[in-house]
């Protein structure tokens, strides 16, 4: 498959006439016709057919349009990369971050970053976990920083921090300043982000004592910037303990205490693999493993250990060798300043 064919069947898919685009791309519609038939002889089926005076994708023509972006994507950025390391910057990194940690983690890290590598460039995305692990899949992220609640097939996952979630409300609510029940959080409605991990959580808290699932009456991509919001209305909510320690959110919010109920969860880094990162992206991997305490990788194998045996395949191989393997980001930072490949404890090592 020719890559400039690739770009001449965009280019038709966009203006879905094939005489506009060979004249936007320069060419006699004859050359773009042939093209196209080399390019649907090397994949075995029509990617366009006639509508009115105009032509549309056919299904296998969707499925290249939404591949071609990817590759183009791809393209792209290892034209940028290469750009950078033959004018002598560090290069460039798409990173994901939870909002909880780009406030009150990041910036020590980042800090660390530029002073190490100060022409670095990056382009950083907070969002929950579902956003931020889609463009991840989609190549329009490099790394991620988020929470994961389960082994992700195909991802290399890093533990980083353990976090606590609590049950929020106004410092004025009726449940604050009392031992609650679950029951009792049913009367009330709630504040509550969209696609994050932690709503199966809450659903299952509801669950669990015979309660109907809770009610979101506002849903927000992040929960972080809205305290005031929360605080001025008899909502409930879930946030990080880290965030009541805030003075600004500890002025509107406290925690409903339900009977000690309180999410545990993990922050981790996931990507590709960790060989697989742009030498730039390589080393933020590294020191924000390096930032990572023990406790959090010491539980974290203890959760891949008590993973469900019923999983897939690859997941359940993920499992042990999470279970076998220490993660070395040291050895991993080192490598990477020295210039040399991550060094793994076997093939199927966490790089660290």
């Amino acid at each position: 498959m020719d890559f400039r064919d690739l770009v001449y069947f965009r280019t038709i898919a966009e203006l879905g006439h094939m005489g506009q685009a060979a004249e936007r791309l320069l060419l006699t519609q004859p050359a773009l016709s042939k093209a196209m038939q080399r390019l649907e002889e090397s994949l075995g089926g029509k990617l366009f057919m006639r509508e009115g005076r105009g032509i549309v994708l056919t299904e296998l023509g969707y499925v290249l349009l939404d591949r071609s972006r990817v590759v183009e994507r791809m393209m792209n950025d290892t034209e940028r990369e290469a750009r950078g390391y033959a004018r002598g910057e560090a290069g460039h990194i798409r990173f994901g971050c939870a909002p909880t940690l780009a406030k009150y983690y990041l910036p020590n890290i980042m800090r660390q970053l530029l002073s190490e590598s100060p022409r670095v460039t990056i382009d950083l995305e907070t969002n929950v976990s579902g956003p931020l692990l889609k463009a991840l899949r989609e190549y329009r992220l490099d790394l991620v920083l988020t929470h994961v609640s389960e082994p992700i097939d195909g991802f290399h996952v890093s533990p980083v921090l353990k976090d606590e979630v609590a049950i929020v409300a106004s410092w004025a609510h009726p449940l604050a300043s009392r031992e609650v029940q679950v029951a009792d959080l049913a009367d009330y409605n709630w504040v509550l982000p969209t696609e994050s991990a932690i709503l199966p959580w809450l659903k299952d808290l509801f669950h669990r004592h015979g309660c109907p699932a809770p009610m979101a009456q506002v849903k927000a991509t992040s929960i972080l910037y809205l305290p005031s919001l929360i605080g001025g209305t008899q909502l409930l909510s879930l946030l990080s303990t880290r965030n009541l320690k805030d003075d600004v959110t500890g002025q509107h919010l406290t925690e409903i205490n339900v009977a000690g109920e309180r999410l545990q969860r993990s922050f981790a880094l996931v990507c590709r693999s960790p060989e697989s990162l742009s030498p730039a992206a390589r080393s933020l991997f590294g020191i924000i493993l390096d930032a990572s305490p023990p406790t959090a990788r010491d539980s974290w194998r203890t959760f891949w250990l008590l993973w469900p045996t019923s999983q897939s395949g690859a997941a359940q191989e993920t499992r042990e060798i999470a279970a076998s393997t220490e993660l070395r980001s040291t050895e991993l930072r080192n490598a990477q300043l020295d210039g040399a490949r991550p060094v793994s404890a076997s093939p199927h090592s966490r790089s660290r």
